[in-house]
């Protein structure tokens, strides 16, 4: 199809948020930059369609008045105006598209910075709600559908509008009669084709569904082909995809039929007005004849404007789509952080205090579930803390808290006598290190993600983190050390030296607060005898909160609290708490008889 969008799930269940007056408002700023841009482009398209519109009427001269007359130098004149005329049009109609393609790459190059920029500073709580495929369209999908419509699609539809009026103008003032009847003809054509392209939106929308199920289940099934040919599902695999592709097949079949049999159609019903056109010019049926030079003019102005016409209806398709990508897009222009900079935060935190306080702090998730339940506990500087207890008792939600990707539902957090939300987030975030269970490394060298992407971050403070976790030999062995580039995910390393990198890059900033959160549950247990040595090194000397579920990590804590039901359950080094015999006693046997019995 000459001018097929893909029509979006959420575009069927789409509701209006803006007006188009609100949303014309909202895009208005987007234009100002490239307005020079827009007005030679608009400028351009009417050249154009000048061009296009006088081509006829200098054909229709040429053929009735100027070979009639045989005159030689006028028939040079008039094919040299209109040979120029093709020129200049096509000339304004090439022009006109590198300045709105400019444009519009210019405008969504502008707003993916801004929706991305946008992104950035937006709390946990909203990436809890819209997965990485969700925002991945937004910033994509969305923001590219727009880019089509500023350079494309809304002048595309000027263009058709300019080229029908003035088609339709000049075509009355040569014979009122004749054009009615043309017209009489088209208009149950264009009803025809828009009932067409709605009925057709939906088979499309059956086809990009059962696509989707393949898709689905090829990735599912290679990822799980061990399992498949341990249990020999092989066949029973082949015969499930072949079902699949077979009513794929037949959808896209079927709907490549009914699109090619529409257009090969509306060509027959071209041809089919041009015979009109010389019937009606005979003057067998309205008693008008008129000249051979009006005839081709008819003959082709309706060949010019036909098809424009039928793409009309959809391209008015693509605007409603386009008007429900920008509103998405603005829905996320519009969502504001739930952890924002209070008005006059403060730019630093004291290089000097005394305990990070936990002053009965409460936390309840959109969802309605208690993570937290009126929590209360102090780090002092250079204590290790830990804390532990079963999945789901709060630990990695008072990490999220101190870091500040959620605020407290009630309490608060608070260094020394101030309450960290006085002071700005990159301020607080920058003296706190943080180490994850998933290891996540950039595209780049070893040296980029030592520096966090930070090329303001020096040599020798990398050197110096390397040092501390003992990674030294893990840069020796790869072949341009620290400007090795690293292969997606660290996929070119093993689990344990990626795990020492995301260590290294936790100490670079010699930050106040290390946070360990299961640093070392995802690897082996060899390797994690090995990782404990770097973490031992990482936090001597070190104010650290660690979140273990191996809890041999932790028995040497200065404090282990036990997290159970959002509340601390109990508080004490690890001989108090086992000599306690509650929860850390039994979950510590627990896991012991579990290890020494593996």
């Amino acid at each position: 199809m000459e001018f097929w969008d893909e029509e979006l799930p959420e575009d069927v269940a789409y509701t209006r948020r803006l007006s188009l007056i609100q949303m014309g408002r909202r895009l208005l700023p987007l234009f100002r930059p490239h307005l020079r841009l827009f007005i030679i482009g608009f400028a351009l398209l009417l050249i154009s369609v000048g061009a296009e519109l006088a081509g006829p009427i200098v054909l229709r001269r040429l053929i009735d008045r100027d070979i009639a007359s045989g005159s030689r130098d006028a028939i040079l004149r008039s094919a040299s105006l209109y040979a120029a005329l093709f020129v200049v049009g096509a000339a304004a109609g090439f022009f006109q598209v590198v300045a709105l393609t400019r444009m519009g790459l210019g405008i969504v190059t502008g707003l993916k910075k801004l929706l991305f920029g946008h992104l950035l500073g937006l709390s946990q709580a909203y990436f809890d709600k819209n997965p990485p495929g969700r925002l991945m369209a937004r910033v994509e999908s969305d923001a590219e559908r727009l880019q089509m419509l500023f350079s494309e699609v809304a002048l595309a539809i000027v263009r058709t509008l300019i080229l029908f009026l003035g088609t339709v103008a000049v075509l009355f003032a040569a014979d009122w009669r004749v054009t009615t009847a043309i017209l009489v003809l088209a208009l149950p054509i264009v009803a025809a084709t828009i009932f067409f392209f709605r009925w057709m939106r939906g088979l499309y929308r059956r086809v990009r569904g059962l696509y989707a199920r393949v898709s689905t289940f090829v990735t599912e099934y290679v990822q799980g082909v061990p399992v498949l040919q341990l249990f020999g599902y092989e066949a029973r695999a082949r015969e499930r995809l072949a079902a699949l592709n077979t009513d794929k097949l037949i959808a896209e079949r079927r709907a490549a039929l009914y699109e090619y049999g529409f257009w090969g159609f509306l060509t027959s019903v071209e041809v089919g007005a041009v015979m009109l056109i010389l019937y009606l010019g005979s003057g067998r049926l309205l008693g008008v004849t008129v000249t051979v030079g009006t005839l081709v003019l008819f003959i082709e102005y309706t060949r010019r404007v036909f098809w424009p016409l039928a793409m009309f209806s959809e391209q008015l398709n693509f605007i409603q789509r386009a008007f429900a990508s920008s509103d998405r897009v603005f829905g996320i222009l519009d969502t504001p952080s739930r952890t924002p900079d209070r008005e006059h935060a403060l730019e630093s935190v004291p290089a000097r205090w005394s305990e990070l306080v936990f002053d009965d702090v409460s936390f309840v998730y959109d969802g309605g579930t208690k993570a937290l339940d009126s929590v209360t506990f102090c780090v002092r500087r250079g204590e290790k803390v830990a804390l532990v207890g079963v999945s789901g008792g709060g630990k990695t939600t008072i990490t999220n808290i101190l870091l500040r990707f959620y605020e407290p539902t009630e309490g608060r957090v608070r260094l020394d006598d101030r309450d960290i939300r006085e002071f700005r987030l990159r301020a607080w975030r920058s003296k706190i290190g943080l180490v994850l269970q998933e290891i996540h490394l950039f595209p780049g060298t070893v040296a980029e993600n030592l520096r966090a992407l930070n090329d303001g971050v020096p040599t020798a403070d990398i050197e110096r983190a390397v040092r501390i976790v003992g990674a030294e030999d893990v840069i020796a062995r790869l072949p341009r050390g620290y400007e090795e580039p690293l292969a997606e995910g660290g996929s070119n390393l093993s689990m344990g030296e990626r795990q020492l990198l995301s260590f290294a890059r936790a100490v670079v900033a010699d930050p106040d607060l290390l946070i360990l959160d299961e640093a070392t549950s995802s690897v082996d247990p060899a390797t994690e005898r090995k990782l404990q040595l770097s973490v031992d090194r990482l936090l001597k000397g070190r104010t650290s909160l660690v979140i273990a579920h191996r809890l041999a990590t932790v028995v040497s804590a200065d404090r282990i609290l036990v997290l159970h039901r959002g509340r601390v359950a109990e508080e004490g080094t690890h001989d108090e708490l086992y000599a306690r015999g509650g929860i850390y006693h039994d979950l510590f046997d627990l896991q012991f008889k579990s290890e020494a019995a593996g």
